[in-house]
């Protein structure tokens, strides 16, 4: 069974909601996760966000054969919306609405380079650009995925300068991997060498005009780009490697600054 007609009772009860413009599924055309496996994350985009108690009324029309441990207004948050989860015959399924007005207009400003660098609790805004290149459309009445779609279709070349100055600055500060090397502090220097990775990352990825989604899969990411050091995966993963020891924390610094000079050289 597909995830589409896997989710049809419930992209039903959209349908038919003057509230809700626009339902899209994050995952893309991911096969469908088996129970207790993985979940999936389904985003509703609405003229404004309907209240908890109309949108109890909408579960309590789905089969009760179909889903079980509803929780309503399970988050609330700027990057994630108005958050409810369920199973639905046993996957674990997110629900969150979002106002599209709202979304149009933070997509914009990510675009324009307004929001550089990841955010508290692990969101990277760029990979909200990401998210709609890749989003399965499930319902879409006036077009809104369609024309998101269209609008990050092309990494802008400004989004792409303005990641690149602002990142690989952030790349030359490295006073804390030097002082954790010098103390031997394994632990600080992965914290440090963190926060490196991630300005790394997301200067590479706007090198190659790719949205960086997030952490995840980088490495599958990197070795379809064209634009990077020479066996960029192979040494990152060394520098990881040989930044677990005291004794070596040394060589892993060395080897990082020599992976991101060979980055300054594309910039």
């Amino acid at each position: 069974m597909t995830t589409e007609i896997f989710l049809q009772p419930l992209i039903h009860l959209f349908m038919h909601s003057p509230r809700i413009l626009s339902v899209g599924l994050s995952s893309g055309e991911e096969p469908l996760p088996k129970a207790g496996e993985g979940d999936l994350d389904v985003f509703v985009y609405c003229d404004n966000i309907p209240e908890e108690s109309l949108r109890q009324s909408w579960y309590k029309n789905l089969p009760t054969s179909f889903v079980s441990e509803l929780h309503l207004t399970v988050f609330e948050h700027p990057f994630w919306g108005i958050g409810d989860s369920m199973r639905l015959n046993g996957v674990e399924t997110w629900i969150m609405y979002f106002v599209v007005e709202e979304e149009i207009r933070y997509v914009q400003e990510i675009l324009h380079g307004n929001h550089l660098q990841k955010t508290e609790n692990y969101n990277y805004p760029v990979g909200r650009c990401a998210m709609f290149q890749k989003m399965k459309p499930l319902l879409d009445k006036n077009g809104f995925l369609s024309g998101m779609k269209e609008l990050v279709a092309v990494y802008p070349d400004s989004l792409a300068q303005r990641m690149l100055e602002f990142h690989s600055e952030q790349l030359r500060d490295t006073e804390d991997l030097e002082r954790a090397v010098a103390r031997k502090d394994v632990l600080f220097y992965h914290f440090a060498l963190d926060l490196a990775l991630d300005h790394f990352l997301l200067a590479l990825f706007g090198l190659n005009r790719v949205y960086f989604p997030s952490r995840k899969r980088s490495l599958d990411d990197l070795s379809t780009f064209q634009q990077k050091p020479v066996r960029c995966e192979e040494r990152l993963l060394h520098i990881l490697h040989v930044g677990a020891l005291p004794e070596t924390l040394g060589e892993s610094f060395y080897e990082w600054t020599i992976l991101v000079q060979e980055l300054y050289g594309f910039l």
